[in-house]
């Protein structure tokens, strides 16, 4: 009997060693994941904070957010809006501005730029100016360029593949010069309906994006998005005129036109408005070129592509006046 207890002790203890080891390579593993998904996650939050920016970040209760949409083989700038986002208010508004944009930098910023790379001319088109920087810096340089144009802040950048933007973003089916968000996007954001699903959402954009804030700074609009009307957004291209092949933006009516959107009371309707082109169509007047009688296949999918060039006559729901709908 007393052996027989002495092998049951022993067999207790083997069994009770086993055990013990199970759970200590069971923590051991469950401590690897962990450590795993927070350094995937660290990685997702941390990119804007390896390298020095040349913009104060500024993701403030008015959310100035320069998008753009970039071809990975050229580096090439082929799409930009600004959105627009006012936490008070919730309205969020889409400001296009055309790739071929033309910018005389001003001297001071030019001075700047020359010291990073000395090849780069004063006056630059917008569609070229990250070729001639290397990593996401190259995007606050564009929104330094881009702030001494318009007059007004720029807070921070998001920087996605044309492909992807295309996903994201259209042309509006009311103004065709101006972006706004897809159907598919916009159906996807309205069942957001509070903070935690908007949260989601973001996350799972994260990976796409290319960005100068931080995840947490981003999530940090998650509950006002989600209170956003998406069916009163806004959409204007920014005020400006053809001139060859590039466009010219109208430095005083660009600023009023972001001072007005800040301005504005909350948006109890859908409103794409014209108006910033009425001025602009008498000018260029003698340079119309109207496609929509093309006989050639695929047109309506060439305008939209980010990289067509097009103009197209367009008369607005009353009749009364031409508008000239263009973009790079």
């Amino acid at each position: 009997m007393k052996k027989q207890s002495i092998a049951k002790i022993i067999l207790i203890n083997f069994f009770r060693t086993i055990g013990v080891m199970i759970l200590l390579v069971g923590v051991g593993v469950l401590s690897y994941y962990l450590t795993m998904l927070y350094l995937r996650q660290n990685d997702k939050t941390e990119r804007s904070t390896t390298y020095t920016h040349v913009i104060p970040v500024n993701a403030g209760t008015e959310s100035s957010n320069l998008i753009y949409a970039y071809n990975e083989t050229t580096r090439k700038v082929e799409g930009m809006v600004l959105e627009l986002f006012d936490q008070d208010s919730k309205n969020m508004t889409y400001v296009t501005i055309p790739a071929n944009t033309k910018i005389t930098i001003s001297q001071a910023t030019y001075t700047e730029l020359l010291a990073v790379n000395s090849s780069i001319p004063q006056v630059v088109t917008m569609g070229d100016l990250i070729s001639y920087f290397s990593g996401d810096v190259a995007y606050e340089y564009g929104i330094k360029v881009l702030e001494g144009e318009i007059g007004s802040d720029i807070g921070y950048f998001t920087a996605m593949t044309s492909q992807k933007f295309q996903v994201y973003y259209e042309f509006a089916t009311k103004k065709k010069n101006c972006f706004t968000p897809t159907d598919a996007y916009i159906s996807t954001l309205k069942k957001c309906v509070g903070e935690p699903e908007m949260k989601e959402l973001i996350e799972d954009m994260w990976d796409d994006m290319i960005t100068d804030l931080t995840l947490s700074q981003k999530e940090n609009y998650a509950a006002d998005l989600s209170k956003v009307n998406w069916d009163y957004i806004h959409a204007y291209r920014i005020s400006g005129k053809e001139d060859g092949d590039s466009f010219v933006i109208n430095q005083k009516k660009a600023k009023k036109l972001i001072n007005k959107i800040w301005e504005s009371d909350a948006y109890a309707e859908s409103q794409f408005d014209t108006s910033s082109q009425t001025e602009e169509a008498a000018d260029e007047a003698q340079n119309i070129e109207i496609l929509n009688g093309s006989a050639i296949d695929g047109l309506d999918a060439g305008r939209r592509s980010l990289g067509s060039q097009y103009r197209q006559l367009h008369r607005d729901e009353a009749g009364d006046h031409y508008h000239i709908c263009a973009q790079a």
